[in-house]
């Protein structure tokens, strides 16, 4: 019985080639910004990252790092979509379908949310400028503070 094996072994060098040309492939991506670029092969692989200038000295330097992560995830859902298919093609699989309404091409990612700010509350203690750590005494009662 030598179909099932060679089967296998043309399924492996399928598989074999399939994965040097998804070695191969770059993939670039930028964030919302575009103030960093990354660049991955189609197997997803961080090959490249860069940052503007800009992003260093800007005003919002303490952003960086979610406009490294959105560009980086940017890429790599351009690889997955780029690979997918030919994933599917070489197994056999049917690729699912897409949403409902959903526009064909690769996925659009999803806008960075914006930070929210919540008001500052009262403090119902007052200030601890008030309070001497080295006594069990409370100034504002007079008394012990336990």
């Amino acid at each position: 019985m030598s179909g099932p094996r060679r089967d296998l072994r043309v399924l492996q060098r399928e598989a074999g080639e399939l994965d040097a040309r998804l070695a191969a492939a770059r993939h670039t991506a930028r964030s919302a910004d575009q103030l960093v670029t990354a660049v991955v092969t189609g197997q997803a692989k961080l090959v490249d990252l860069r940052i503007d200038d800009r992003a260093l000295y800007g005003a919002h330097a303490q952003k960086l790092g979610l406009s490294i992560v959105e560009a980086v995830r940017n890429a790599r859902n351009t690889a997955k979509a780029v690979s997918l298919p030919e994933l599917n093609a070489l197994f056999g699989k049917q690729p699912p379908p897409p949403p409902a309404g959903a526009a064909p091409g690769p996925p659009r990612p999803a806008p960075a949310p914006e930070p929210v700010r919540r008001p500052a509350e009262p403090d119902d203690q007052g200030s601890f400028e008030e309070f001497d750590f080295l006594t069990d005494e409370d100034p504002r009662s007079g008394g012990g503070r336990w």
